[in-house]
């Protein structure tokens, strides 16, 4: 079930790369932090979508107080916590409601689930920073 994507902006950023941060100011981003293993498996994009449980806390980032849902252009990803760490910006494609993912990633890496959980979709990665 899709929920929601950004059909009139996709046409426009899909071919635009990025050089900088403060290039992508004007836009809309959601933000997550993530452990090594899921970023490593993401910043190469073999990884696109990203799961996260159904709940109040994940429903207040996606939704407007209204119930209508909040418009993002961008998602940026950053290993923990710090500003100084790897990051990368990706397209926000939308977001779904799936079950039953059973997933293993070339690294090794498993995402595996049979309960409901949002799956934000992604798309092109526009920006990476801070790799070693």
């Amino acid at each position: 079930m899709v929920l929601w994507g950004n059909e009139n902006s996709k046409r426009i950023i899909m071919a635009v790369k990025f050089n900088s941060e403060s290039e992508l100011k004007q836009y809309k981003i959601l933000n997550f932090n993530l452990k090594l293993e899921p970023f490593n498996v993401m910043v190469t994009g073999e990884k696109k979508f990203e799961y996260r449980d159904i709940s109040d806390h994940w429903r207040s980032r996606f939704y407007n107080k209204d119930g209508s849902l909040k418009h993002f252009d961008y998602v940026k990803f950053t290993h923990a916590y710090s500003s100084k760490n790897p990051f990368f910006i990706c397209e926000f494609k939308g977001l779904d409601v799936v079950k039953n993912v059973h997933i293993k990633y070339s690294t090794g890496f498993e995402v595996n689930f049979d309960d409901e959980r949002w799956a934000v979709k992604l798309g092109e990665i526009v920006l990476k920073g801070n790799l070693k």
